[in-house]
């Protein structure tokens, strides 16, 4: 309890690390980049489109709905990192190259010999199917418009395509591909962004929005030019509360030609009369960051409409340096007037929607973010200290004030009772630290195997790992929930799918299997043929271990009987072996 206490006084104030706009010094005319496909590069995704928890910081290219399009490097230079990963970017690439430039390629299928051998070396290093490995010492130089892959489908990608990334290898900021000149001319758009709504909030002075006091307004096309409110003037009067101020946000979208996906804007500007309040521009993205997209967007209109609501203010809490300006919140007692936003993409598309607001009249509401103790605010530590529950949250852990609703639920089948604290639904910035002490009935209990869970609105329980530390069990979140005390002494379960014992298998491309753990989840799995350690793949579309019979692994076969060896490791260590013998 001390440690907890003292880590709470040596916790910096987060807002201190806000980042100001600086444009990059980066010869985007003159940079000649190979295209990394030969086909038409059309795109399902562009650069700086909202999804869930982050910033898209690249391009997603068409592949013709199919994998195995040959996938080029766009300059000269040395690979420099490699990843392999059921989830994320799949298999991926990096080069780094001598113009300061990192090229990243991802969500493969897989490689020429020449750099499916540098994989195959790093899995057998770490014996390992999951990689994320720097490899400048054993990496091997490669030429612009050199074959480096083929695209496909891999990791949390959806659908066959390419996600590409142009980042500046000092920083590793990712950069928009579409500013450099020679991308722009091959990828086609003359459509005009769309401005679809617009958002009118009451905030709190440190960019906060007040609960309950903000409306939607639609822009409709009249003749040929896009409305609001039917031309006349907004009446915000009922979103006027005491100690508030008034901002907006845009549903703003875009789309490129050859496709109907939807993108993300690149460049915007806020006018009051003909004096520029606001501004946003998505030339690069720094990773620190990105997650602070739940600041930015509207995460509300985005959970419950779909709609991609631009806030054109900030808050304490966003660090995001994509505002070359930031002075979107504006006073009530002088609202009234001509505003208008101008949404333009990278190759000068224009939109432009213009609007009025009234003077608001009447009597001013009371502020909920006024109520003492209410509240828990973003640029605040915050805590909760309960005798068998504790929880501790740096400032900048989430973006908007939350509501106290901290509860406890002792009917409860787990080891402990159910700690509720907020929704599972709100976005988390960070990682911040939860303790559940562990009661007297459970003390006997193998310490080493307990952990937390959290549960989620719809049920669905993560588990979190934990640390036995004096009697509780601590571990950090980055979602909130229900938590639960959880112990796992149960190993994980191995199945053959396609082979058992004595099978005959020289027909056989490949063995596959299920490996399931009930509780903690796997912490690595590994396979052994005849002794040597051989690649098993984690193919999480089919939930099945795939171990090839291929150049690598048939070098370890031999004529008749084979052992084959699973190793199955769970996050409390619980272990689980299987040896079967096949003939080939």
């Amino acid at each position: 309890m001390k440690v907890f206490i003292l880590f709470i006084l040596l916790i910096l104030p987060f807002y201190g690390k806000l980042q100001p706009y600086q444009s990059k010094a980066i010869d985007y005319e003159g940079i000649d980049l190979h295209p990394p496909m030969a086909i038409d590069l059309i795109l399902a995704g562009n650069f700086g489109e909202m999804r869930s928890n982050h910033f898209h910081t690249g391009l997603d290219i068409k592949t013709k709905g199919v994998e195995g399009q040959k996938i080029y490097a766009i300059e000269e230079g040395y690979i420099s990192r490699i990843r392999v990963s059921p989830w994320g970017y799949g298999n991926a690439i990096y080069i780094d190259h001598p113009n300061g430039l990192t090229s990243l390629y991802a969500h493969l299928r897989d490689f020429p010999p020449h750099v499916d051998s540098l994989f195959r070396a790093h899995h057998k290093k770490s014996e390992s199917y999951v990689l994320d490995e720097i490899v400048l010492e054993d990496s091997f130089y490669v030429k612009k418009g050199e074959f480096i892959a083929y695209s496909g489908n891999s990791g949390s990608s959806s659908a066959p395509h390419l996600h590409f990334e142009i980042r500046e290898t000092e920083t590793e900021h990712a950069l928009n591909p579409l500013l450099f000149s020679c991308y722009q001319k091959r990828i086609k758009d003359s459509t005009k962004p769309r401005v679809s709504g617009i958002k009118i909030y009451a905030v709190s002075k440190n960019g906060y929005m007040i609960p309950g006091k903000s409306k939607y307004y639609s822009c409709v096309l009249q003749g040929d030019k896009w409305v609001v409110n039917g031309n006349k003037p907004i009446d915000v009067s009922e979103l006027v509360t005491k100690n508030s101020y008034l901002a907006f946000g845009f549903h703003v979208t875009d789309k490129l030609d050859g496709a109907g996906n939807i993108c993300g804007v690149y460049h915007t500007e806020l006018y009051r009369e003909d004096k520029k309040m606001h501004e946003q521009k998505m030339e690069y993205i720094n990773f620190d960051y990105n997650r602070f997209l739940n600041s930015h967007q509207d995460y509300y209109e985005f959970k419950k409409k779909k709609r991609n609501v631009h806030k054109n203010f900030v808050t304490v809490v966003n660090p995001l340096n994509i505002y070359p300006q930031k002075d979107g919140i504006i006073e009530w007692e002088n609202c009234a007037g001509n505003y208008s936003y101008k949404a333009k993409d990278v190759h000068g598309n224009l939109r432009t929607v213009e609007f009025s607001l009234a003077q608001p009249s009447g009597s001013y509401a009371k502020n909920p973010l006024d109520e003492v103790g209410k509240y828990y605010f973003p640029d605040s530590i915050n805590t909760v200290l309960h005798e068998n529950f504790q929880l501790l949250m740096e400032s900048g852990t989430f973006y908007e004030p939350l509501q106290k609703n901290f509860r406890i639920d002792t009917q409860s089948t787990y080891l402990s009772s159910k700690f509720e604290f907020s929704e599972y639904v709100i976005p988390v910035q960070q990682h911040f630290d939860v303790r559940i002490k562990v009661p007297t009935k459970h003390q006997k209990l193998p310490p080493y195997k307990f952990g937390i869970g959290v549960i989620s609105d719809k049920g669905y329980l993560s588990f979190l790992g934990g640390n036995y530390v004096d009697g509780w069990v601590e571990t950090t979140s980055r979602s909130f929930g229900t938590f639960v005390l959880l112990s796992d002494t149960i190993a994980p379960v191995i199945k053959p799918l396609d082979f058992n014992e004595g099978k005959v298998v020289s027909k056989y491309n490949n063995l596959q299997l299920q490996i399931n753990d009930n509780l903690a989840g796997l912490k690595s799995y590994k396979a052994y043929l005849n002794g040597e350690w051989v690649l098993m793949i984690y193919n999480r579309r089919k939930k099945r271990y795939i171990i090839p019979f291929d150049q690598y692994s048939k070098p370890h076969l031999l004529k008749g009987k084979n052992n084959i060896k699973i190793v199955a490791v769970d996050r409390l260590g619980n272990k689980k072996q299987a040896e079967y013998t096949i003939v080939y």
